[in-house]
């Protein structure tokens, strides 16, 4: 019953969408704009309080989470393709260190077991280059570690999205002429959001560092072949002890009323015009935040 009331409410969420590209395809030989998927935006912001009020606790989020949506006008000219998804799947690569300067004892203890399983050439100089990127003053930790000395655009603070992460890569191999950080899987790792993983929403590979004496089955059946959602935190644990010493430091379990940002993908084409976005929907807040054109 819950998966058919969940489909409904992301059919609405479409549904609302669709009648939006068809109120846009009026607009002639204009095209598709950003300006139009901003009211796309912007409609969705006043509908998606309703249309998403079925979420009400860790097992209906992931179930919203799981359903690919597609839809196509009768006449093939407008077809939305959309899929909601958490941005706490992986460790925050900014929670290494905090905004006080101060290591992240356990976060540093997972990405050194990251580099004994794809050993690089130096890890102090690619935690120094990570360090002067967090941090906002521009005092190297290490020689020509401050990206900001040789790229004056380049922003400190914090690590905000894949793009950055791989100025990082860039700059240490050019330091250090080890390309063999390249063939780590960052993607199944690093993340930028978040000060600690939905449990529900981790991939095998994150769990296996932090879990590294459960066996790999047991690692994907609490990930990749998981039936259901951990309702809590408790729940978790009683299906492997081994987290009840470390969920506390690395994860959640999301609770209804609580802040949860999820991340909304979207794909629209109308009349062979692509256009493609992003934002986040905040469940407590109720707001649209963060929209990107990509």
């Amino acid at each position: 019953m819950m998966t058919l009331i969940l489909i409904t409410v992301m059919m609405g969420i479409v549904a609302l969408m669709l009648t939006q590209g068809t109120r846009l395809s009026k607009l002639g030989n204009i095209g598709f704009s950003q300006s139009a998927s901003l009211r796309v935006i912007n409609d969705l912001e006043l509908q998606l309080p309703s249309l998403l009020s079925a979420i009400t606790g860790a097992e209906t989020l992931d179930l919203a989470m799981r359903l690919p949506l597609q839809l196509e006008s009768k006449k093939g000219d407008f077809i939305l393709k959309a899929s909601l998804a958490s941005p706490y799947r992986r460790l925050n690569i900014n929670s290494l260190m905090s905004s006080a300067g101060i290591m992240n004892i356990s976060n540093m203890s997972l990405m050194l077991r990251l580099f004994a399983l794809h050993p690089i050439a130096d890890p102090d100089i690619f935690f120094k280059l990570v360090f002067d990127t967090i941090d906002t003053d521009t005092l190297e930790r290490g020689t020509d570690t401050e990206i900001r000395w040789s790229q004056p655009d380049f922003k400190n603070g914090v690590i905000s999205n894949e793009a950055q992460f791989n100025l990082i890569l860039e700059r240490y191999i050019e330091l250090t002429r080890d390309t063999v950080i390249l063939s780590i899987p960052w993607e199944r790792y690093i993340g930028y959001e978040g000060e600690k993983m939905d449990f529900n929403a981790l991939n095998a590979e994150t769990l296996s560092l932090i879990l590294p004496t459960v066996s790999p089955e047991k690692i994907r059946s609490l990930t990749l072949y998981r039936t259901k959602a951990f309702a809590s935190k408790e729940e978790a644990i009683a299906a492997e002890p081994a987290l009840g010493t470390v969920f506390d430091t690395y994860f959640f379990i999301y609770q209804p009323n609580t802040s949860y940002n999820l991340l909304c993908d979207v794909h629209v084409s109308e009349n062979s015009r692509e256009e493609h976005l992003k934002f986040h929907y905040n469940l407590l807040d109720k707001k649209v935040q963060r929209v990107e054109f990509l």
